[in-house]
């Protein structure tokens, strides 16, 4: 029995694969063809063993999807007896006359691209034909990972009339062992942000950062907006209040809206207080969370789990953003704690409680990790190994997934 993982968006997938690698099934990495570079298994790991479990395929593009060569699809799922899809996997696996065992979406493979959209019109074809076969394949996927959203979202998640079970759940999005303390140590010299990092650590009393996309003038959908204006210019109100203080937010040429950003900096003045890094692979960012005090989130949608959010938690530190508690108090017992910002004033808020609370807020991130650790690692693979196991009847020899944590 092997299991095939296909698509690999923000990385969250690979991670699976990992945590399956460790608990000794046989499992490939399947990366779709036009996924971002950074995107690559490369960005969390150095790890040779672990890339060789990795297999770029030469179609995924929704833009292609009349022009592939689908015996050529069906041959490379041939070897895989368990499929876990995101992105437009449903499409392409229903196409061939197969259908996902689990389908875990990130975002657009669920609200946009089993619907029409407008597109160029030499892709429009491509696009509706697309959009037949991911409604159709995730419907007839048994399973779906899917977590609780906001009920705007839930809306959405309705119009695809899906009949199988929805497992209220994220997917394991990061592999949190290697950002254990001890791995992160050893890999240091194999950080070339380092130094800056600990240098402005070193040189300022607070240090924020959000390294989500700049996306908040030109977005091409309502979900896509970060909110990242509402950030910049509460930090600047609280930047303006407290003269004296040593602080840096950090922020990320990434997204559409870097140059809007940039603008709104150099309007409030606060050239001196925003530092701008270079997109970078995960490996790396989590060394620039690591050496932080407080990491920002989305601001404009209630969410609860997103790599972001992850990303903060497993390094034990405190988070603001978006979440709006009663959406999501049903599926969920326990909440991981966090600041709550919509707004310029809220995030105003937010960065005077860290700046009178750093040691309070400070527990508030190592009780978040403790609820990463379970909700976000546990929980997660506990459901795809029971699914592996009602289908396939391949279980594992140890109890709890001890080896997990």
């Amino acid at each position: 029995m092997k299991v095939g993982i296909i698509g690999n968006m923000n990385n969250m997938y690979f991670s699976l694969t990992r945590y399956l690698l460790d608990l000794g099934y046989d499992c490939d990495q399947l990366i779709f063809d036009y996924e971002p570079a950074h995107f690559h298994p490369s960005s969390d790991s150095d790890n040779a063993e672990l890339i060789n479990h990795c297999k770029e395929l030469s179609w995924g593009d929704p833009a292609r999807f009349l022009h592939l060569n689908f015996s050529q699809i069906k041959k490379d799922l041939e070897p895989y007896s368990f499929l876990i899809g995101s992105g437009p996997a449903p499409a392409f696996v229903n196409r061939i006359g197969r259908k996902l065992d689990i389908f875990i979406p990130y975002g657009d493979d669920l609200y946009s691209l089993p619907f029409f959209r407008i597109v160029h019109p030499v892709r429009t074809p491509a696009y509706l034909a697309l959009a037949y076969y991911q409604m159709k394949g995730i419907r007839e996927t048994p399973y779906v990972i899917f977590d609780k959203t906001n009920v705007r979202f839930e809306k959405i998640f309705a119009k695809l009339k899906y009949k199988g079970q929805r497992i209220f759940s994220p997917p394991p999005l990061l592999y949190h062992k290697e950002y254990a303390a001890e791995k992160m140590i050893k890999n240091e010299k194999d950080n070339p942000r380092l130094s800056v990092m600990r240098k402005l650590r070193a040189d300022n009393d607070l240090v924020i950062v959000q390294h989500i996309r700049q996306l908040w003038k030109r977005h091409s959908d309502i979900w896509s907006n970060k909110g990242n204006d509402k950030l910049i210019k509460g930090f600047a109100d609280f930047i303006n209040m407290h003269p004296g203080i040593k602080a840096k937010l950090i922020l990320f040429e990434y997204g559409t809206d870097v140059q809007y950003s940039r603008q709104l900096i150099d309007q409030l003045g606060m050239q001196e207080n925003v530092v701008w890094f270079s997109k970078m692979p995960r490996k790396h960012i989590m060394y620039v969370i690591d050496n932080c005090d407080m990491v920002v989130g989305e601001l404009i949608h209630s969410w609860l789990t997103y790599c972001v959010v992850f990303e903060a938690l497993c390094m034990g530190k405190p988070l603001m953003h978006k979440r709006i508690d009663k959406d999501f108090t049903e599926e969920y017992t326990s909440l991981y704690p966090m600041i709550y910002a919509d707004s310029q004033e809220t995030i105003l808020e937010g960065l005077k409680q860290l700046l009178k609370k750093k040691e309070e807020l400070i527990q508030l991130g190592i009780k978040g990790k403790e609820w990463f650790l379970h909700y976000g690692v546990k929980k997660p693979v506990d459901h795809i190994v029971e699914i592996i196991k009602k289908k396939t009847g391949v279980g594992l020899m140890i109890s709890e997934y001890l080896s997990l944590l």
